[in-house]
């Protein structure tokens, strides 16, 4: 009776055969051996934890308002906010505005009165440079030339004082020819007075700072004499004429 035989191994690759001793590697002489190099070994990467995103906010929840149909709507009114204004600058703009509505009524009042006055005052500037002159003319004179004196000044007078001047002339012609009597005015300032509501455009009230220097009795150094006079002017014919004479 034959006995069993074991079943074959199969053998690996470069497994030698049972009782057959594998040759060794031949080795040059000088050669130096390599160490074997480890097999590297990699170590299993573990995956790195995720890390949960956090939630986006939810956005805050709008009350909900029933929907009402336009008929049963209430009418919707209008506000003015009224701004916050302190006292002291709520006083200021209102004395601008004051002062804004004073100006716009006075101011054209003021030029209506003076588009009316204005005839009026240029009537009287011209009379007063007028009376300055006739003021110089009246009150200049010599002892030996009184009778050109006497016709320069009637002739800027009016016909009612040139009659009043001519009555006085002949005491001045005694009294001037015996002491050599020479007189010369200048007048210093002259101005039309105030007439309020009596002003006239043919009629005014000159002052009048008149100097007289005057010399006598053959003397070498005048005498000076600063006098204010009112000269009466009335316009006739286009000329200012003197129609009275006040000493003040």
């Amino acid at each position: 009776m034959s006995t069993p035989q074991p079943p074959r191994r199969r053998r690996i690759a470069g497994e030698s055969k049972p009782g057959v001793t594998a040759p060794k590697p031949s080795v040059k002489k000088g050669a130096k051996l390599r160490p074997m190099s480890k097999a590297k070994t990699q170590k299993p990467s573990t995956p790195k934890p995720s890390t949960p995103k956090p939630p986006a906010p939810e956005a805050p929840s709008r009350p909900v308002v029933p929907e009402v149909p336009p008929a049963a709507a209430a009418p919707r009114t209008r506000r003015f906010s009224v701004p916050n204004v302190s006292g002291r600058f709520g006083a200021l703009v209102a004395l601008t505005v004051a002062a804004v509505v004073f100006g716009a009524v006075f101011g054209v009042r003021g030029f209506m009165e003076w588009r009316g006055d204005s005839g009026i005052a240029e009537a009287h500037e011209k009379a007063a440079t007028t009376a300055a002159s006739s003021g110089e003319t009246i009150f200049t004179y010599q002892y030996n030339q009184l009778d050109d004196h006497l016709k320069d000044a009637k002739a800027i007078m009016t016909p009612s004082f040139a009659k009043k001047f001519e009555s006085i002339a002949p005491a001045l012609q005694d009294l001037a020819p015996q002491r050599k009597i020479q007189v010369k005015a200048s007048v210093r300032n002259a101005a039309p007075k105030e007439c309020g509501d009596a002003c006239s455009a043919d009629r005014v009230t000159v002052l009048v700072f008149i100097d007289q220097a005057r010399v006598a009795d053959d003397a070498k150094e005048p005498t000076v004499f600063g006098n204010r006079i009112e000269l009466m002017m009335v316009e006739r014919d286009g000329r200012w004429l003197v129609n009275e004479i006040k000493a003040l």
